[in-house]
């Protein structure tokens, strides 16, 4: 088994760069670890399963996230998780704006039969 350390503000800023992308897991929460990029820049994921699918959330990045807060953060979220919540469909789901043409449709659909018949009839 991997020995793995207790995520903490030294370990966190004393990881190595290897050139790719690799994960430091911590090991109180589980999922939760510090993903270090090649350009050196490192950010505070939580990696978890929601009906069978593998999912991975960004916290925030470090040294704007401190460790402490990222852990909270992510205890959080694994109490919401395995409530059967995905936090990650949620941030998605709130980030859809509606269209146009789907505004169109439901102003014809919903308040075109309003009008005065010659005036619905350039509404289309």
């Amino acid at each position: 088994m991997v020995n793995r350390p207790k995520l903490n503000e030294k370990s966190v800023r004393e990881a190595e760069n290897l050139g790719r992308d690799y994960q430091i897991f911590d090991t109180d929460v589980r999922g939760f670890s510090i993903t270090i990029y090649p350009s050196g820049n490192r950010a505070f994921t939580l990696d978890y399963r929601v009906g069978g699918r593998q999912r991975r959330m960004t916290i925030g990045r470090w040294p704007e996230w401190n460790t402490v807060a990222a852990r909270e953060r992510a205890k959080e979220l694994r109490r919401d998780i395995d409530e059967g919540i995905d936090p990650l469909s949620q941030k998605e789901s709130a980030r859809e704006a509606p269209r146009v043409s789907d505004m169109i449709t439901r102003y014809l659909v919903e308040h075109t039969p309003h009008l005065a018949p010659l005036n619905a009839s350039d509404q289309h």
